[in-house]
């Protein structure tokens, strides 16, 4: 009896560890795509990868024109994304009925000649149906009245790291 309660758990265990490694597998895919979409400014990528709860409060329409909004201010002072790289998925946890993850990146730019460097996260959730993970900028789950409108009761045992502006000399 003890052999076969052993037995059951390495296969439950080995079972999770393969959705798990699966999981961050697609976190990164789609992170990645995220990051490329916004060097790119690839409005459609970057919808694809927005949350529903966004996507569904805002519409297209108002979503893409402010994103170009943002686009074209970027341009007006002279900031430019040179490089977005993804640093790291955090651990998978089911929190309710979803999985989330953390996604750790840093995003380099010009800022009208002065490189500055940006450490921030986004903040995952999984669509298990679709096998494709949606993106909120995890700082404004925190300190973004807009957001925390449309996510009233969000609660995570993730961590969520403050974003970090580091100036280059």
């Amino acid at each position: 009896m003890k052999n076969l309660i052993l037995l059951l758990l390495l296969i439950y265990g080995s079972i999770y560890s393969q959705d798990e490694s699966t999981l961050k597998e697609f976190a990164l895919r789609d992170a990645k795509a995220t990051s490329q979409a916004s060097i790119d400014r690839n409005l459609s990528t970057i919808l694809k990868y927005t949350h529903p709860q966004v996507y569904d409060a805002y519409g297209e329409k108002q979503l893409m024109d402010t994103m170009n909004e943002i686009f074209r201010t970027m341009d007006a002072q002279k900031i430019k994304i040179l490089s977005s790289e993804i640093d790291e998925v955090s651990e998978i946890k089911k929190e309710g009925k979803e999985y989330r993850c953390l996604v750790k990146n840093t995003i380099k730019m010009d800022f009208n000649g002065r490189q500055v460097t940006l450490k921030s996260s986004l903040f995952g959730f999984y669509n298990k149906k679709r096998s494709h993970w949606y993106f909120v900028e995890s700082n404004k789950l925190i300190d973004d009245p807009e957001i925390k409108k449309l996510f009233p009761d969000f609660r995570t045992d993730i961590e969520i790291p403050l974003d970090e502006h580091i100036a280059d000399n």
